[in-house]
C-alpha cells in the first residue's frame, strides 16, 4: 500500500443499523447511503484506503442487557450495506493475535470486528493503527455519532491521529447527542466536513501521486 495522507474510515454501515426493520434501525440513516456509495467508489477505484468497523455479536452476548439484540454473527442484519463493501477486503477478527497481512497493497478495505461499543477493544486495532501511521488525517462516517463513531474518532484523536468527521454521511439516534458528540470531538482537534469536500481531498491527494510518480 503507498503512503496516504487520508484513510476512510467508516463505522458500522450494517443493516440492522441502517436499514427500516433493522434490529436495531437509527432512523434517517438510510438518508446517507448515496453519500456512503460515493465515499466507498473512492476506495472502489483506488483512490483511499478503506478501514471499516463492524458489530459482531454472539446470541447470549453480554451488550443485550442495555440494548435490544443486534449484529448477531452469521445473521442478515449482521452483514455490511453493500453500499459500504469493496470486492478486496480483509477481515481482522476480534482476538488476540489475529494475522495481519504483510502486505496490504492487494486490499481495498480493512473490516475490523468488535463486540463492544469502542473499535479499540479490539486487541488488533492498535496494531492496524501502527500500520497506518501517524501521517494520515482519518476521515470518520457511519452511525451512530454519539456512540460508535465517538469513541472511534476520540480513540483516534487520543492516539495522535488527525481526524475529520463527515456530517452528511454521520447519523445520530438522538439528533441533541449527536450534537454534543461532534462538539465534544470539535474540542479534542477533529474538524468536521462534507462529503463534497472529502471527495475533493482525496481527488486532490490523487493527482499529487500521480505527478510524484510521473517526476520520478
Amino acid at each position: 500500500m503507498r503512503p496516504q495522507t487520508i484513510i476512510f474510515w467508516d463505522v458500522d454501515t450494517q443493516a440492522d443499523f441502517m436499514l427500516p426493520g433493522g434490529n436495531l434501525y437509527v432512523p434517517g440513516a438510510e438518508t446517507t447511503i448515496p453519500n456512503l456509495r460515493r465515499l466507498t467508489d473512492a476506495a472502489r477505484q483506488g483512490h483511499v484506503f478503506l478501514v471499516s468497523d463492524v458489530d459482531v455479536h454472539a446470541p447470549d452476548d453480554p451488550e443485550f442487557q442495555h440494548w435490544p439484540p443486534h449484529c448477531v454473527q452469521g445473521t442478515p442484519g449482521q452483514q455490511k450495506i453493500p453500499e459500504t463493501m469493496t470486492e478486496c477486503y480483509f477481515v481482522v477478527p476480534n482476538r488476540s493475535g489475529a494475522p495481519l497481512p504483510a502486505d496490504w497493497s492487494p486490499y481495498q478495505q480493512l473490516i475490523l470486528e468488535k463486540q463492544t461499543l469502542d473499535v479499540f477493544d479490539n486487541p488488533n486495532t492498535e496494531a492496524v493503527l501502527e500500520r497506518l501511521g501517524c501521517e494520515p488525517e482519518f476521515i470518520v462516517y457511519g452511525v451512530v455519532t454519539e456512540y460508535c463513531v465517538r469513541l472511534a474518532a476520540r480513540g483516534l484523536l487520543e492516539r495522535g491521529r488527525r481526524v475529520a468527521l463527515i456530517t452528511d454521511a454521520t447519523c445520530a439516534l438522538k439528533a441533541e447527542d449527536g450534537l454534543r458528540a461532534l462538539d465534544e470531538l470539535c474540542s479534542m482537534g477533529a474538524r468536521l466536513i462534507t462529503t463534497d469536500e472529502a471527495l475533493r481531498l482525496v481527488e486532490s491527494e490523487s493527482h499529487t501521486a500521480v505527478r510524484g510518480h510521473q517526476s520520478s
